[in-house]
């Protein structure tokens, strides 16, 4: 299994009220944003020069800028209508908000050469996160408007800002050397109860007696 892996749980009727307001009701979020951005500018420079030099994360390092990619993670899927739920401020795991980032613990030694051509080694996905993003705006919209006028997310909206979600979540941990194994692409699984959990199939009928 990948190091970081995203869930999130499907909800089928979100509110019509916060959903066309989202935008609006963003804003505490956003100005939030911008001061761990900052913050996380300097200590993902940080943690590049400490591999290079160390070969290893530093842990305080590991568990800031985890929480940094975990909070716009969240706040990304909200703001794009994968949840009601007010993200968390915050940079700390929850395990009972809809979405979730989970991130595997930090490895004690990590690749050099890897952390020092790490912006190389992500070139290739600057080409298909680029028109990727355009998708990913086009599908925000089809569900806002799915949303506001009927009433209902449809799974097959909620599926695909999984994958969109999850790709940018895998590539914006590898970018912050959270783990040296390369991005795969589509390794998560939408969960299509609003708890979380897939009801198991039923079983298979019973032969009639005498057979």
């Amino acid at each position: 299994m990948y190091p970081i892996t995203y869930e999130a749980d499907f909800n089928p009727t979100p509110s019509r009220a916060t959903t066309f307001f989202r935008i609006l009701l963003s804003i505490p979020w956003l100005i939030v944003s911008i001061f761990w951005g900052i913050l996380f500018m300097f200590t993902h420079l940080f943690a590049w020069i400490a591999i290079i030099i160390l070969g290893r994360y530093p842990e305080w390092l590991f568990d800031f800028n985890s929480g940094v990619i975990r909070f716009g993670t969240r706040l990304t899927a909200w703001f794009y209508l994968q949840t009601d739920e007010w993200p968390p401020f915050g940079l700390s795991d929850d395990d009972n908000y809809p979405i979730r980032l989970k991130i595997a613990p930090r490895a004690e030694l990590q690749s050099r050469l890897k952390a020092l051509f790490r912006p190389i080694l992500l070139i290739p996905y600057w080409f298909v996160l680029i028109p990727l993003a355009y998708i990913h705006y086009a599908i925000g919209m089809l569900a806002w408007l799915v949303i506001v006028f009927r009433g209902y997310m449809p799974e097959g909206i909620h599926n695909t800002l999984t994958f969109v979600n999850g790709l940018y979540a895998r590539v914006s941990g590898y970018a912050a050397f959270l783990t040296d194994d390369y991005p795969p692409v589509g390794v998560e699984k939408a969960n299509s109860a609003a708890g979380g959990v897939v009801p198991p199939p039923p079983p298979p009928p019973a032969a009639p007696a005498g057979l």
